[in-house]
């Protein structure tokens, strides 16, 4: 792909527009015109392996660099140090104070968890959607007048251990408090995991869609909204555009 121009060189230029966060991968913000659209709920599906964390972390690492929005990672599948173990193997560095988590996760280990912090909020298991709406609430209270960048880490556990109709109602509510509180959200969901019907319910209450596409060892990333699919590769420096 040829060689493009930092981002930001010039802040007039037509295709960045305002009402967008950067994707923290440079290429793919020119091709989104500037990045994920803000406020929005996306999914992002794809198969198991590093591909779709990496593009949720280079969006949370963006942030962090840009010290202008508030970020929030609400973990099902792993504990905090997990999360950043994972992040820091592909050169993104989420060990940040200014990272709130809202941990579903720890407590189903049936081990003594830390103590809660500012920073870290525990919920008592992935069914516990209650719980979860109130510690979401609580942290758009915390940031509000910020840019909020949130991750579902992910949206297949709460899928597999959440009545259907319970979940797409909770992600009705909390889905139009993260818009109304200016957030981009990234809902990751496992491929072939769900059933149709199910993931068509919760697809309706989402702004757009990425879908990444394992082809036999190649993968390209799927942009609903622009009918596009790119070709990526992810590396020891994360997910490039190829």
């Amino acid at each position: 792909m040829q060689e493009l121009p930092p981002l930001g060189v010039d802040k007039d230029m037509p295709i960045l527009r305002k009402n967008r966060l950067s994707t923290g991968i440079r290429e793919l913000d020119i091709i989104l015109e500037g990045g994920y659209q803000n406020p929005s709920n996306m999914l992002l599906m794809g198969p198991t392996g590093m591909e779709k964390n990496a593009l949720a972390f280079h969006f949370l690492g963006d942030g962090l660099k840009s010290k202008k929005d508030a970020i929030l990672v609400l973990l099902i599948d792993g504990a905090p140090q997990s999360l950043k173990d994972k992040s820091s193997s592909i050169g993104i560095d989420l060990t940040d104070e200014n990272i709130f988590f809202i941990d579903c996760y720890s407590s189903t280990l049936g081990m003594p968890v830390p103590d809660a912090t500012k920073q870290l909020i525990y919920v008592p298991g992935p069914s516990a959607l209650e719980d979860m709406s109130v510690a979401i609430k609580e942290v758009i209270n915390r940031t509000a007048g910020k840019k909020l960048r949130v991750v579902f880490y992910s949206l297949s556990s709460l899928m597999l251990y959440n009545p259907k109709e319970s979940l797409v109602k909770f992600l009705q509510v909390v889905g139009g408090r993260l818009k109304n509180a200016e957030a981009t959200t990234l809902f990751l969901v496992e491929e072939g995991v769900h059933d149709k019907q199910f993931l068509g319910m919760v697809e309706h209450g989402m702004d757009d869609k990425m879908t990444i596409h394992d082809k036999g060892g190649s993968f390209e990333l799927e942009l609903q909204s622009l009918g596009l699919s790119l070709p990526i590769k992810l590396g020891p420096n994360g997910i490039s555009i190829v």
